[in-house]
């Protein structure tokens, strides 16, 4: 056998016995060593940390042999910044001490900053709050205006670029007209039925509701409660819903 071959057999030799003293070593150290210290460590039930503020629930975990890890960051409208808001184990999973615990921080509530809508319809602007995501509730207020058409939207709080405060309600200002197209509701009690009705259209309102304890009839039936009351100002389209009782 030639020398060259002498030495490739050698070396294939040197590198199986290699192979296989580290695998043999990962299984010892693996299988045998680890739970035989990991075993001797002491028993810990994992404490609770969902809502503790980020500095006491590092003391917590600390004070339980345990190594405090933060995992990420994230918006939450529940909790307050700097607040935890989930952890992996869950509480009172048992742990061997010097175990890591995963927390999950909240950032606080996302705050938006209030987009201009000035000067377009509602429903156009209630579709720009959809679109960027901007929960909050809205209040809306409807006020007579001479530079806006009606359902437009006057002006709005917060102001344009101004930060909403999370969980506040945004107050929307509708325009309902001008003060000159303006109108006052009518005395409807007593009215039957068809003076109601062309009453009603004579003024470009819209009859939405009519009910009664018994059967409507246009002329017998007669009206005894009414709303808006009489006296309220209106606009042209606004609505106007009538109770009657038949006499």
């Amino acid at each position: 056998m030639s020398s060259k071959k002498k030495k490739n057999i050698s070396f294939l030799v040197y590198f199986l016995i290699i192979a296989v003293s580290f695998v043999a070593g990962f299984i010892i150290v693996n299988y045998l060593i680890m739970p035989m210290v990991v075993g001797k460590g002491e028993d810990i039930s994992v404490p609770a940390l969902i809502g503790l503020d980020l500095k006491d629930a590092q003391r917590v975990v600390k004070n339980n042999s345990l190594i405090f890890n933060i995992a990420g960051y994230q918006y939450d409208t529940l909790y307050q910044k700097d607040k935890v808001i989930f952890q992996d184990p869950k509480p009172d999973n048992i742990l061997k001490k010097g175990r890591k615990v995963s927390v999950i921080v909240s950032m606080g509530a996302k705050s938006y900053t209030m987009p201009y809508i000035q000067g377009i319809p509602l429903k156009n602007g209630l579709a720009v709050l959809k679109k960027m995501n901007i929960t909050n509730g809205t209040n809306k207020i409807y006020t007579s205006s001479d530079s806006f058409p009606k359902d437009y939207i006057v002006s709005t709080i917060p102001r344009s670029d101004e930060t909403i405060d999370p969980g506040s309600m945004i107050t929307i200002f509708v325009s309902k007209g001008s003060e000159s197209d303006t109108l006052q509701m009518p005395n409807l009690i007593g009215l039957n039925l068809k003076m109601v009705v062309d009453t009603i259209k004579s003024l470009n309102l819209i009859l939405t509701g009519v009910d009664s304890d018994t059967t409507v009839d246009s002329l017998m039936s007669k009206v005894i409660l009414q709303y808006p009351e009489d006296g309220t100002k209106l606009s042209p389209g606004d609505s106007v819903s009538i109770v009657t009782r038949r006499e």
